[in-house]
């Protein structure tokens, strides 16, 4: 049977029977494990499709991360230096230049906590309402992916019903058909037997027609003499 795209279907899985039949199941466990004996599981399990999809989303750091990982080289430890204030070291103590550079570095430790103080004012001040803003946006967000979500789940259990319906009627149709099928055959077989006794009830008939036959005398000899 051809469906509307031109698809062959070789299944109703709906209408089709005999699964629970004895030994359906076992002859099925079988063939999966055939073809699980012939898949052979990689690592990377997308070696098979072609370029590298990965790569348009990877950034440089991702990609030395990816690197590091497959070298198995230790994670980087997260760095402190620049919260440190060191002091000169022992041979420059009385250096100038040494002492000026330990001074600018205090400074921009001391403009970067100035920094942050500012920022955590700010965030106590409108931090809130910036939080509140931006739950509403994901409530919002979420509200319309569920929406998504309600049609698709409509969509699959409306394309499910119209496959069940679909199986379902062809299913009829089948049985309908073989039935007719069956019908014909045994009605094909009545005609075949009663033809058979027909000829040879014929061929009964042509041997007791030339028996009789043989039997009359013959009628042109004795005209004759």
């Amino acid at each position: 049977m051809m469906a509307s795209t031109d698809t062959l279907i070789d299944a109703l899985p709906y209408a089709d029977e005999g699964y629970d039949n004895p030994g359906v199941r076992e002859a099925a466990a079988v063939l999966i494990e055939e073809e699980v004996k012939r898949y052979h599981s990689t690592k990377n399990y997308l070696e098979n499709i072609p370029g590298n999809l990965h790569e348009k989303w990877e950034t440089p750091a991702m990609k030395t991360m990816f690197e590091k990982l497959d070298s198995r080289q230790p994670s980087e430890m997260l760095s402190m230096k620049r919260c440190e204030l060191p002091a000169p070291p022992t041979g420059q103590k009385h250096d100038v230049s040494a002492w000026l550079s330990a001074v600018s570095n205090s400074k921009a430790q001391l403009e970067h906590q100035e920094v942050r103080l500012i920022n955590l004012e700010l965030l106590k001040d409108y931090g809130c309402n910036s939080w509140i803003l931006y739950l509403q946006r994901l409530q919002k967000m979420s509200e319309i992916q569920q929406k998504r979500l309600h049609t698709l789940r409509q969509q699959i259990q409306d394309t499910n019903w119209a496959r069940k319906k679909e199986h379902t009627e062809a299913g009829s149709e089948l049985q309908l058909l073989n039935s007719q099928w069956i019908n014909l055959v045994a009605k094909n077989y009545e005609l075949e037997r009663a033809c058979t006794e027909l000829e040879g009830e014929i061929e009964v008939m042509e041997n007791e027609k030339k028996q009789k036959l043989s039997q009359l005398p013959d009628t042109s000899s004795a005209s004759f003499s």
